[in-house]
C-alpha cells in the first residue's frame, strides 16, 4: 500500500528543535532531523537502530485490537530477541536503515518507488504520539506488500548495491549516521546487513508473514 507523503514521513527522530518551527512530519522537518542526527556526535553515539519483526496476520489483528501489547512484542528483552533472530523472525540492521533506503531509492526521503516500503513505507501500527516510541511508531507491511518487497529486492544483487555506494552523495543528502567513507569496511558493513535484509524478506514472503519495522 503506497501512502501519501504526509503519512509516509514517520516521526523517527527523537531530538526536539526549537530554532526551526517546521510542521510535524513535513519534508523540511525530516530533513532537519536527518541533518542534525547525522552531524551531532551525541546522537550518533546514542544510535538509532533499525529493527524488523515477522508476525502472522492473526498476530497483527491481535496487536491492532490490543495496542497496549505492542511495546511488549517489540521490546521483549535480549534473550527473547536472540531466539527470534536465530529463527529468522527478528532482524537488527543497526544504523544502516537510512543509508540502505537511500541506496535503494536514490533519496533520503520517502519516495513513490516500491522499494520505499523496505524502510519508510507501510502503515502505522500505533499512535505516532505514543511516548513509548521515541523515534516514532512501528509500521507494518501486509503479506502482499512483503511479497512485493521480496520480489524487487531479489533483483538488486550485492554488486548492484555496492555500485550505488557513494560517500559524497550520502554526505550531501545528510544520510544518517553520517559516518560513511570510501573504505572497504563501511561497504562491507552495509553489504552484510543488506544481504541479511533480503533473506529476511524472502523468508517472510514464503511464510505469508506481516513485517514490522521500527527504530529504537
Amino acid at each position: 500500500m503506497m501512502m501519501n507523503n504526509e503519512k509516509l514521513l514517520p516521526r523517527i527522530y527523537s531530538i526536539k528543535f526549537t530554532h526551526v518551527d517546521y510542521p510535524a512530519k513535513s519534508e523540511g522537518y525530516i530533513l532537519e532531523k536527518v541533518k542534525n542526527s547525522s552531524l551531532n556526535p551525541g546522537i550518533s553515539n546514542m544510535g538509532m537502530i533499525g529493527h524488523y519483526r515477522r508476525i502472522t496476520p492473526n498476530q497483527l489483528t491481535e496487536l491492532q485490537n490490543n495496542p497496549e501489547s505492542i511495546v511488549t512484542l517489540l521490546f521483549p528483552g535480549y534473550e527473547v530477541d536472540e531466539v527470534a533472530e536465530s529463527d529468522g523472525r527478528y532482524l537488527n540492521i543497526d544504523k544502516t536503515w537510512h543509508t540502505l533506503h537511500f541506496l535503494l531509492t536514490g533519496t533520503a526521503l520517502p519516495s513513490e518507488s516500491p522499494l520505499n516500503n523496505v524502510v519508510m513505507g507501510g502503515t502505522t501500527l500505533s499512535d505516532p504520539e505514543n511516548p513509548d516510541f521515541d523515534f516514532g511508531p512501528a509500521r507494518f507491511l501486509t503479506p502482499d506488500e512483503v511479497q512485493e518487497v521480496a520480489k524487487v529486492l531479489s533483483k538488486i544483487s550485492k554488486a548492484d548495491l555496492q555500485t550505488r555506494f557513494d560517500p559524497s552523495a550520502l554526505s550531501v543528502a545528510n544520510v544518517y549516521p553520517g559516518i560513511w567513507k570510501s573504505g572497504d569496511d563501511e561497504l562491507e558493513y552495509l553489504t552484510y546487513y543488506y544481504i541479511s535484509l533480503v533473506k529476511f524478506f524472502q523468508e517472510a514472503a514464503k511464510c505469508g508473514d506481516v513485517v514490522l519495522f521500527y527504530i529504537s
